[in-house]
């Protein structure tokens, strides 16, 4: 299995050879800022507490966090489905899920609306659960939330993508992405948090962490 760091990169490398100078720019600058401004001092580290809080499923049903540490949780929050590195993530999982005996205890989450998320979950036919997470409740308790500036959300509209129509959010708002595992204490023992979005946790190297833990656990 080809690992998703070489996915990423391939496709950040394609897309810079054909973006406009100024759009480059733009997204790189915004990067930098979020990396200066420390946005993600607030997210939970290792031997910490894992927040709770309520996510929904695609049929509408409430899930509470600490209803899904029966055993060793993985949780992968994702930008949306216009974000082609989150769909590069979702599609890298379900490859390696695939490959495995079991499957584990993974969902992935995303702020879009139910429409979006349902459409994610059918195009990428994947297996594990992408729950929804309106008006970015969960995420902010996560520490991930933040509010795009002008010149991104201009970049974004050129896109087509409209934060306003895809989210519940009354502002252009994004999470940054990020990868966690908690125990079934509900204690997080494995954190991947970059403010570069087109970096994220190598699943095959999450899944170990995982079975290591699941196994201390048994």
């Amino acid at each position: 299995m080809a690992s998703l760091a070489q996915a990423l990169s391939d496709f950040k490398h394609s897309y810079e050879q054909s973006a406009p100078p100024e759009i480059l720019e733009t997204l790189s600058r915004n990067i930098s800022l979020l990396q200066e401004q420390r946005t993600l001092r607030a997210s939970p580290k290792v031997s910490e507490p894992m927040p709770d809080g309520t996510l929904y499923d695609n049929s509408g049903q409430a899930i509470s966090l600490t209803t899904l540490l029966q055993r060793p949780l993985i949780i992968t929050f994702v930008r949306g489905g216009w974000c082609p590195y989150c769909m590069l993530e979702l599609r890298a999982w379900e490859q390696l899920i695939a490959e495995q005996p079991s499957m584990p205890n993974l969902i992935a989450v995303s702020g879009e609306t139910l429409s979006f998320t349902k459409q994610v979950q059918l195009d990428n036919a994947l297996s594990f659960p992408l729950l929804l997470d309106p008006n970015f409740t969960v995420m902010e308790k996560f520490g991930l939330v933040y509010e795009i500036n002008d010149a991104l959300k201009a970049v974004l509209l050129k896109w087509g993508v409209d934060l306003l129509e895809r989210t519940a959010r009354t502002e252009f708002a994004l999470p940054i992405p990020a990868t966690y595992i908690v125990d079934t204490s509900g204690t997080v023992q494995y954190a991947f948090i970059e403010e570069d979005y087109t970096s994220r946790a190598e699943p095959m190297d999450v899944l170990a962490v995982y079975q290591q833990l699941l196994q201390a656990e048994k």
